[in-house]
């Protein structure tokens, strides 16, 4: 299995400046602190990494430092472009450390043929497996179980797929009986369901990083009555943050300002920030889970 476990997506610290520079100290002590705390690997450049506001220049660097506070676990180094731009970016993120490729479909594909051949570009660029990103809310573009099929059969290392749909349940199930990797997505909501359709892992924001080792953990070894008791535990924080994109990140940077991690919560400019009621609501559940001593979930 090329993509088990859990593996943290990491968020990217901003300074609160006119130009944002990445802050690579506080990057490398996050990812530290998730291979710290169990996680079997880390994913970066991911959305959650806010992976369209990185330059160029950018990803090499944060892959790279990623790379370097992994140690001996694996990095997925997370990716979307034409073939040309996707090509590119995967040779690089060899270069700089991934184990693998977590790949968005390209907007541009004209049908089944056109993803085949580019996922199969991609894998013949990198040598290393790819994870097919399923997010048509942020690609624009529909993967049929149909079609990830036949892109697995046509390239080895195109076998995974992580599904970030709304009630990705029944899709999960054909993927499975298709033969296909399975990675839950959309934030861990619904893990455990997913684990009963054959997800082999998840890719959390790190945020839920920490409290999902120890779900999975829980999970694997028959402790359901364990993994179902912390799950509902974040089960409202992880509904609110999950309702958007944006509250996502919002909702990890301030977890993560408050813990000490961050010295900010910012997302890279146009990005907004959370107004007062929300700050208000979200501060009530991360204090609840502190309270509680969930894993991950610091005092402020």
């Amino acid at each position: 299995m090329a993509f088990e476990g859990i593996r943290p997506v990491l968020h990217i610290p901003f300074a609160d400046s006119a130009e944002q520079p990445i802050l690579d100290t506080e990057l490398a002590a996050l990812a530290e602190r998730m291979i710290s705390a169990g996680a079997d690997g880390l994913v970066v450049l991911g959305l959650a990494s806010e992976s369209w506001a990185i330059r160029e220049s950018e990803r090499d660097r944060v892959t790279e430092v990623a790379a370097d506070a992994c140690g001996s676990a694996p990095l997925v180094v997370g990716l979307d472009g034409t073939t040309s731009v996707a090509t590119d970016r995967a040779r690089r993120a060899v270069r700089g450390g991934a184990a693998g490729l977590m790949v968005l479909p390209p907007r541009q594909a004209s049908g089944r043929d056109a993803l085949v051949r580019h996922f199969a570009a991609v894998a013949d660029a990198a040598g290393v497996p790819v994870l097919v990103q399923d997010s048509p809310q942020v690609s624009g573009v529909v993967l049929e179980v149909a079609a990830l099929a036949e892109m697995a059969r046509a390239h080895p290392l195109v076998g995974s797929v992580k599904s970030e749909i709304p009630g990705a349940g029944t899709k999960a199930t054909a993927l499975r009986d298709e033969g296909l990797e399975l990675v839950a997505g959309w934030g861990g909501l619904g893990y455990l369901e997913q684990i009963d359709r054959g997800a082999v892992g998840c890719m959390p924001g790190c945020d839920l990083g920490p409290v999902m080792v120890e779900i999975d953990r829980a999970a694997r070894a028959g402790d359901r009555e364990g993994a179902m008791e912390l799950y509902r535990r974040v089960l409202p924080y992880l509904s609110l943050a999950t309702a958007s994109l944006d509250l996502l990140l919002l909702t990890a940077k301030r977890h993560l300002r408050r813990s000490g991690v961050f010295s900010t919560e910012v997302l890279r400019s146009p990005g907004r920030s959370l107004d007062e009621q929300e700050a208000l609501t979200v501060d009530a559940l991360l204090d609840e889970l502190v309270a509680m001593g969930t894993p991950g979930f610091d005092p402020a």
